[in-house]
């Protein structure tokens, strides 16, 4: 998705987990999501903000996923002059580890992305800070502004 072929558009989009979780936080406030492609900007996002933190790493419903650990680990290491919990640091260790892009596409998911044909995808999802952009939960509906 380019910001030439989205931007100013309405898009549809589908995750069934991170439809679920979202769902479950619709109640709440300052609600972003990041990961891999953004963590930087999430990371003095949530900074800025000078509140305390959740960092979500979406998994399924079989149980947690490498790609989403790794995920909450590019964030929380951009907090790491925090007081972070165990779980944080345990994602920032799998981040900070040199093999992590290889770990990760050992992971069932990208296994299963593989055999689709997405590659690619794949690739680009594992690049750290391509992206500046925080989307937010915004009256129940993901926002870039």
């Amino acid at each position: 998705m380019s910001k030439e072929n989205v931007c100013g558009k309405t898009i549809l989009y589908s995750s069934t987990n991170l439809t679920r979780v979202l769902s479950k936080l619709k109640k709440r406030n300052n609600v972003i999501i990041g990961g891999i492609v953004n963590a930087k900007a999430a990371a003095d996002f949530l900074r800025s903000e000078d509140n305390d933190v959740t960092i979500i790493a979406c998994g399924t419903l079989q149980g947690p996923t490498i790609e989403d650990l790794a995920g909450a680990g590019a964030i929380a290491a951009g907090l790491l002059d925090e007081d972070l919990s165990d779980d944080a640091l345990i994602a920032v260790g799998l981040y900070k580890n040199p093999n992590w892009q290889s770990l990760v596409k050992r992971g069932r998911i990208a296994k299963r992305l593989l055999d689709l044909g997405f590659m690619r995808d794949i690739d680009f999802c594992l690049q750290p800070n391509t992206s500046s952009v925080v989307p937010r939960m915004r009256e129940n509906r993901i926002v870039t502004r």
